[in-house]
């Protein structure tokens, strides 16, 4: 008997059919709370931009909480190249007031990730979404820890894709990527677009990589950048943090772009927040709009603002920080010094004429008793 004969093959199926993922290239299920990346168990989504999404994660075998940024993007080479670009830069820093790497690992095979360390706090976006300001010495505090950590992170030598590189530009220095932790640890992440400051190593053409309102005027041009445009950033975010208003609050691209390249803005001196003179000057020449008007260096800039927070403070940075975080109303806001009315002499002259009468009064009273 033929049982071939008398059973075909079901007519549905096809011997070159294919068989077909479901799923984009590029749009991959991300993993959710209770999978796992690597070694680490996802507690819960922290975080989401449009390349990456960042999870709180418990790390089973060394038992600690960690962080872990996964690039949805992956199939994209470009954004693949930055993600990975990230990873090496930062598995080769080390400052008490930068993110820390771990490790890297990949998704299902496929999707990179980054794990990093969890920083337990909050962003100066979120504190200024919650108190619209920051208390001068606040302000001045993290300003000055950020003047740190980007110190190092200009002139520390990087080895990426086999070559030296001298120094790094962050570009991209915004309220999201400053996290304040609960022991008032500053922490500047978000290392996804830095570069060395030699080179592009990621062509993005006429792209513009960044916020918008935080970026440099160069970086709006298309020019040549340098370690000086991370001081303009740095410039509006001190800026924003101790008014409350962003150096350029203007709502269109057009209007942005025509400001910051003209360099126009409100004097911090001019808002409803009352600041030393010098602190006013300093921010204007952080924020010039050619850089060789600005400080030359990210250190010369964080030796000023110390200066001017020493004037204003007798506590360390750090212990501001802290008090701040434990009960904000300890810091109170700063308010010019009232100037000391000295009186005129012929005041004084008339003070010492009637203690002296008085006391010959009373030496002539005890001569009579």
């Amino acid at each position: 008997m033929d049982l071939q004969s008398e059973t075909p093959a079901p007519q549905h199926l096809k011997v070159t059919d294919q068989v077909v993922n479901p799923y984009k290239a590029d749009q991959l299920p991300m993993p959710g709370p209770g999978e796992k990346i690597g070694p680490n168990k996802i507690q819960a989504l922290i975080g989401e931009g449009g390349s990456a999404q960042v999870y709180k994660v418990w790390h089973e075998g060394l038992e600690v909480v960690r962080a872990v940024k996964v690039l949805k993007k992956y199939n994209h080479t470009e954004a693949r190249e930055r993600f990975m670009t990230e990873a090496k830069i930062l598995a080769d820093i080390h400052h008490p007031n930068i993110i820390e790497i771990h490790n890297i690992g990949y998704v299902n095979q496929q999707i990179p990730f980054i794990e990093m360390e969890y920083v337990d706090g909050l962003s100066i976006k979120t504190m200024l979404s919650q108190t619209q300001r920051l208390s001068l010495p606040v302000a001045l505090s993290i300003a000055y820890f950020l003047c740190q950590a980007l110190h190092y992170a200009h002139t520390k030598d990087y080895t990426l894709y086999g070559k030296v590189y001298r120094g790094l530009i962050h570009r991209d220095i915004k309220p999201d990527n400053i996290f304040i932790s609960k022991d008032g640890i500053v922490k500047l992440m978000d290392f996804g677009i830095a570069r060395p400051s030699e080179v592009s190593l990621h062509t993005v053409g006429a792209k513009i990589m960044g916020t918008l309102v935080y970026l440099s005027p160069e970086q709006l041009n298309g020019s040549s950048l340098d370690h000086r445009s991370d001081i303009f950033s740095l410039g509006t975010v001190l800026y924003e943090m101790i008014s409350g208003k962003r150096a350029f609050p203007q709502k269109t691209l057009s209007e942005i772009v025509q400001k910051k390249t003209k360099g126009i803005y409100r004097p911090i001196g001019e808002t409803n927040v009352a600041v030393p003179p010098e602190l006013s000057r300093l921010i204007d020449k952080s924020m010039a709009l050619n850089p060789a008007d600005r400080y030359n260096t990210i250190a010369d800039f964080g030796h000023d603002l110390f200066a001017v927070f020493r004037s204003i403070s007798d506590r360390s940075p750090n212990d501001i920080i802290l008090r701040y975080l434990h009960d904000p109303h300890s810091i109170p806001v700063w308010t010019p010094a009232k100037k000391t009315i000295r009186p005129k002499w012929p005041v004084i002259s008339g003070g010492i004429i009637l203690l002296l009468i008085v006391l010959l009064l009373i030496l002539r009273l005890l001569q009579v008793v």
